[in-house]
């Protein structure tokens, strides 16, 4: 791509966290059985009137802010007129002319900071569902308050994009503003792309990329459209101004419409709609509910717990997981221990049963990582006693005593075992006096199976080295 300079432009669509849809009192919840959270007003029967939801007024101020936007003090409605299948009035209420926030940025890992040219306030569509030789339409997300990012043309490669991507999410996400899930469609992506010559004032000729239903996605499209478009430019190809759909499948871009078949949505100010004044209460209001940045959050775990820069991002990228490890440490005071323990033994658990049926509380994880640091539990023995309080919520300290799980340190106790290991692994016994580190660690594992998992390993092994070499 040397010869050519990419430019990429981010339009993100988000489902806001509200309990209603933005103009009727129908529950925001497209997971019900299909059909179901609707009415009239969403259904764009004739004579209904719709009413703004004020909630989604405050978390669209709060993403503003969040963002670094102006927050605009008037905004208004309008009709954006198109055929959509899945929108029964065939409009959609949106905002064009006075949108509620423009002029941000958001700033990437690098430093680099991403122009934000507006965030406004739409209603969602519904959802086909295609079947063979007839499709299906639930308009339970019809209505749902969607909220729409878009970036100024400053991204430069599919990497930078992805990146931008992650970071907005986590921003929203902590201000509790939406829970940005591509899975569910809570958050949905287009991409336009171009490239010009290094030298060039004017931007190339765009692409819309639709389709695209994971960060990844976005990366791998704009790759191959990077690529694409690079190709074509060198044959001396004339680069047309058209959608592209992103085929997963076939890891490659396909045409949906050029601009000859773009669509004029004829915008005019919604009539059933006054315009809304943002008021300065509110920004102050929406200011206080902002919370700690992401990002903010990272640089205090690496400068008050002493965790690693790595481990922070690990930590940070999941709010709940973030959550659980700063409670944990309330209860136990060795924040590197505690780390270890989130994102490897439980992460794992997490991993293996889903949080949903995680019963471990952070106060449970900061016991066990406590019992496993003062030498009551070993790694194996405590991995065991986190598996039982996950599936079950029972207390550790019950479940070492029930089961007998102590770790065993005594020499008296571990007398017996080292001296029937050595007896019987005369050969091993024989490698480590001829030098084989390996091999001290193979008897080392004899003695914690015949204890039962319960010695401890480093008593273990400095008894062995001292009884084969005295």
């Amino acid at each position: 791509m040397s010869n050519y300079q990419t430019i990429v432009g981010l339009e993100v669509h988000v489902q806001l966290k509200t309990r209603s849809k933005i103009f009727c009192a129908c529950a925001a919840n497209v997971d019900a059985a299909p059909n179901t959270n609707i009415c009239p007003v969403c259904c764009g029967y004739p004579g209904v009137l719709p009413v703004f939801n004020a909630e989604a007024l405050s978390l669209g101020v709060r993403a503003g802010l969040a963002l670094h936007c102006r927050v605009n003090s008037r905004i208004c409605f309008e009709r954006k007129n198109y055929f959509y299948p899945d929108l029964p009035k065939n409009y959609q209420i949106s905002q064009y002319k006075q949108p509620l926030a423009e002029g941000g940025k958001l700033q990437l890992a690098s430093g680099k900071a991403i122009g934000i040219t507006r965030v406004h306030l739409e209603e969602d569509a519904g959802k086909l569902i295609h079947k063979n030789g007839y499709s299906l339409v639930d308009l339970n997300r019809v209505g749902t308050p969607l909220m729409e990012i878009v970036s100024e043309p400053d991204i430069s490669s599919p990497q930078e994009a992805y990146d931008y991507l992650t970071r907005l999410k986590l921003i929203l996400q902590y201000a509790g503003i939406s829970d940005c899930d591509m899975e569910k469609g809570t958050l949905r992506c287009d991409a336009n792309i171009s490239l010009k010559k290094p030298e060039a004032a004017a931007l190339g000729v765009k692409a819309e990329i639709k389709n695209l239903n994971s960060f990844k996605g976005v990366r791998d499209a704009l790759a191959h459209e990077e690529k694409r478009q690079a190709q074509a430019l060198d044959s001396g190809e004339k680069i047309i101004q058209e959608t592209r759909l992103w085929d997963v499948q076939a890891d490659r871009t396909v045409v949906m419409r050029s601009k000859e078949e773009a669509h004029d949505y004829r915008y005019f100010p919604e009539p059933d709609l006054p315009d809304f004044l943002v008021t300065n209460e509110l920004i102050e209001r929406e200011k206080g509910n902002l919370g700690e940045d992401p990002f903010a959050r990272q640089a205090r775990f690496v400068r008050d717990y002493r965790v690693s820069e790595k481990d922070a991002v690990i930590l940070v990228a999941d709010k709940w997981l973030a959550d659980f490890f700063e409670k944990s440490c309330e209860h136990f005071d060795q924040p590197d221990k505690i780390c270890g323990w989130v994102l490897g033994p439980f992460l794992e658990q997490v991993n293996d049963l889903g949080r949903d049926k995680i019963k471990l509380s952070a106060r449970d994880l900061a016991r066990i990582a406590e019992l496993f640091v003062t030498g009551k539990l070993n790694n194996l023995m405590a991995k065991k006693v986190l598996n039982q309080v996950c599936l079950t919520g029972e207390d550790a300290q019950k479940i070492v005593e029930r089961e007998g799980l102590a770790q065993v340190s005594g020499e008296d106790a571990l007398a017996g075992l080292i001296a029937d290991t050595i007896k019987q692994n005369p050969a091993g016994v024989k490698d480590v006096l001829s030098g084989n580190d390996k091999a001290i660690m193979f008897l080392v594992g004899q003695v914690m199976k015949k204890s039962g998992g319960k010695a401890n390993p480093k008593v273990a092994r400095e008894m062995l080295e001292k009884a084969i070499r005295p």
